[in-house]
């Protein structure tokens, strides 16, 4: 990668920022950074302190980073981004249990696999495809789009939805409320999503019914007092969209990883479910969508040895605590017999853990054994018209994925 300096975390965007997370490292605990006015904590033994404490030490920094925008962008302020102590636990207990493994073990063969194949069933025949913007960036959102009640079969719609995800997403690439025309595209996209879901939301009103839509509705009541049809947008908005789009980037790194690493890609081929398990955990690690997360200290603390004042910015930058050789053998490497394959930061720790991180391994999962089943010979098509490049600042990935496969006959 290109020289960047230390306290410039802006500059690592659009590349791989694995060696100046190192550096970050090697510098001390954390790092003051000018640009982001943060201190960035890039130690797995940080980055767990930080999250463990939220709620008590920490708190969420939307709010912080500019409040009216961000609540207006996420649905409603009783998103579940903002709330705090009993109420954020309470909803986050229920978010748990509705997508817990047993339930999105029952999607996995009645929803995930039969869109993916429905997916691989459009370009199977062609012996080449674009893997990112044909399957990495359409399975996550037709999952979670069905999960909320959209027809997944519906292209026009599923399309719809995610191009306003998309332009949401560049505004949180952003991570700044300071630039007008960003913002007026999220707000935008944020209230076309809206306007699409109120109508499903306000038909299971009664809360009677199991799926999520009405249990939101009538865990919603039970939990948090006036219970309304905005907190009822704000909380599927929120679900919506982390179904929806990070997953997507951990399933493009996977398929880069499959196809440039094929002596890898064979021992998962020939390996069982365990071998197939921790080959996406260690993708989860090396390159969960989520970089780093932004927190705010609630009082003067002290992080790794280092002063933190409260009100002062702190971001956990996850993907270099997931590579840090304190916690980590040969961190850079993947090693399918790790002694705990879960133990990594792709899902946050604490009590704002991912809530949908169950429907994501199964996803990741899917995809990469379907993909070896399905595309014998996946490898990038060395005549394509552009490269992969690792791309993105909050969330990064491979793209464009062009890549060739062998054809089985029909």
């Amino acid at each position: 990668m290109t020289e960047t300096r230390l306290e410039d975390f802006r500059a690592s965007a659009n590349q791989e920022p694995y060696a100046y997370y190192d550096r970050l490292r090697e510098n001390g605990p954390l790092t003051w950074d000018d640009g982001m006015q943060a201190w960035l904590n890039t130690t797995y033994a940080g980055c767990r302190y930080v999250s463990r404490n939220e709620e008590v030490l920490f708190r969420h920094a939307y709010l912080d980073l500019g409040g009216d925008t961000y609540v207006e962008l996420e649905g409603g302020p009783r998103n579940i981004l903002f709330l705090h102590a009993d109420d954020h636990e309470g909803l986050h207990r229920w978010f748990m249990r509705v997508l817990s493994p047993n339930r999105v073990e029952e999607w996995r063969d009645t929803l995930i696999r039969p869109i993916f194949d429905h997916l691989v069933d459009r370009f199977a025949r062609r012996g080449r495809v674009e893997l990112f913007h044909e399957l990495a960036d359409k399975l996550p959102v037709r999952a979670i789009g069905a999960i909320v009640g959209l027809d997944w079969r519906d292209d026009e719609l599923i399309d719809f939805c995610k191009l306003q995800m998309d332009d949401i997403s560049l505004f949180l690439e952003a991570h700044s409320v300071d630039e007008p025309e960003v913002v007026e595209r999220a707000l935008a996209a944020s209230h076309r999503m809206n306007e699409l879901l109120m109508p499903l939301i306000r038909e299971q009103e009664s809360g009677v019914g199991d799926d999520v839509v009405s249990s939101m509705w009538a865990e919603g009541r039970r939990l948090l007092p006036d219970w309304n049809e905005i907190d009822m947008r704000a909380n599927v908005r929120i679900l919506f969209f982390g179904g929806a789009d990070t997953t997507t980037h951990t399933l493009a790194n996977s398929l880069y990883t499959l196809m440039t690493r094929p002596e890898l890609a064979e021992t998962v081929r020939a390996g069982d479910d365990r071998t197939l398990q921790n080959f996406c955990e260690e993708m989860l690690r090396l390159y969960g969508a989520i970089h780093f997360r932004p927190r705010v200290a609630n009082e003067d603390v002290v992080v790794e040895g280092c002063p933190v004042a409260k009100d002062a910015q702190i971001v956990n930058v996850n993907l270099a605590a997931n590579r840090d050789p304190e916690r980590y053998p040969d961190p850079h490497e993947v090693h399918l017999d790790r002694p705990a394959p879960r133990d990594h930061f792709a899902f946050h720790y604490g009590p704002r853990m991912c809530v949908g991180q169950a429907l994501a391994r199964a996803e990741i999962q899917e995809v990469v054994r379907g993909t070896l089943e399905r595309l014998p010979g996946l490898r990038l098509d060395p005549d394509a018209p552009e490269p992969p490049a690792f791309t993105g600042f909050l969330m990064r990935s491979y793209r464009p994925l062009h890549a060739i496969f062998d054809r089985v006959p029909a």
